[in-house]
């Protein structure tokens, strides 16, 4: 993610051309099963938002906001048990909306009211979720 990072900055002019294909690469880093590649995935996204590479649209904003409403455990046997898979896409689109939230620091674009709002429901969920929502406050 790094490299990709350094390669659309230094070279911005002529990255153009693979737009879509960097979107979708940093979309699947998301919800990767690792806890570090999803978190740089958020980081490039929030630098590819604000430098204006990839401009934060409404399919992204939903997609997102519908990640982030994904019921991650179970109840049986009244204990909840957490599926992995389910709390994995859930973190995913909270770092989508993070990196929304974090690709304006200086303005508030049309989709940073939606997504704090949305972010703020979940300072309850799961540490892991938790810890990224507290960091893009």
């Amino acid at each position: 993610m790094e490299f990709i990072q350094y390669m659309v900055f230094c070279n911005l002019f002529n990255a153009r051309l693979y737009k879509k294909q960097l979107r979708e690469l940093v979309f699947k880093c998301l919800f990767d099963e690792q806890l570090e590649v999803r978190s740089v995935a958020s980081i490039t996204l929030s630098g590819f938002y604000q430098c204006g590479y990839i401009q934060v649209n409404k399919e992204d904003f939903e997609y997102f906001s519908q990640m982030s409403k994904i019921k991650y455990f179970i109840k049986k046997d009244g204990k909840k048990i957490i599926i992995t898979e389910k709390i994995i896409k859930r973190h995913g689109g909270i770092l989508g909306l993070c990196a929304i939230v974090l690709s304006s620091p200086y303005d508030i674009s049309n989709y940073v009211p939606a997504a704090l709002i949305l972010l703020c429901e979940h300072l309850h969920d799961s540490d892991l979720i938790q810890k990224s929502v507290k960091k893009a406050l």
